[in-house]
């Protein structure tokens, strides 16, 4: 083997490694895929799934978005624990726009743990019960946490990767979106 197949062989190896360790970043699926149209949002596949989905808390997630952050965090993760005031502080400025929803896939092992996690940091956002993402299009179990997904109303993954990586630019990934920019 000459030292250029080597070096890819190498290079490829680490990458490997590195995304099964959930530390190779951020991964951008369909970077220059249309804008979903707010026409279809309505009858969207995504939100006629979220509208049969089993919640863990009062709140429900707007089925007529044109994007949906789908975040897969538990409270036993320290990882997840650590990251969950961003979220909560990005959230109020996503709740800001109509085209652009949160939905919390709850990745804990139970219920009541779940819950208390919620309303000990203040989560105003849809909560999925542990394991009840089935049938939802864009819902990848699995994987480490936290993980944020953005897919489009159909389904379509836009981007995945760490939670903190992605929420300071969601504005970006959800390309077409009539959002604010306000900080409120």
């Amino acid at each position: 083997m000459n030292n250029m197949m080597k070096k890819s062989i190498k290079i490829c190896s680490l990458a490997l490694v590195l995304a099964g360790c959930g530390v190779a970043g951020t991964f951008s699926v369909y970077a220059d895929a249309p804008a979903a149209k707010v026409e279809d949002a309505a009858s969207s596949p995504v939100g006629k799934a979220l509208e049969k989905a089993d919640y863990l808390t009062k709140d429900r997630p707007n089925t007529k978005a044109r994007y949906y952050l789908f975040l897969y965090s538990a409270s036993w993760c320290g990882p997840c624990r650590r990251e969950m005031p961003h979220v909560v502080r990005t959230y109020r400025k996503i709740r800001q726009s109509d085209d652009v929803e949160l939905v919390l896939f709850s990745c804990d092992k139970t219920e009541e743990a779940a819950k208390a996690w919620a309303k000990e940091e203040r989560m105003k956002f849809p909560i999925i019960k542990p394991k009840k993402g089935n049938g939802i299009p864009g819902y990848a179990p699995g994987g480490t946490i936290p993980r944020l997904g953005i897919v489009d109303n159909t389904g379509k993954p836009v981007i995945t990767g760490h939670p903190a990586k992605i929420l300071d630019d969601w504005r970006k990934h959800c390309k077409n979106c009539l959002l604010y920019t306000s900080d409120a």
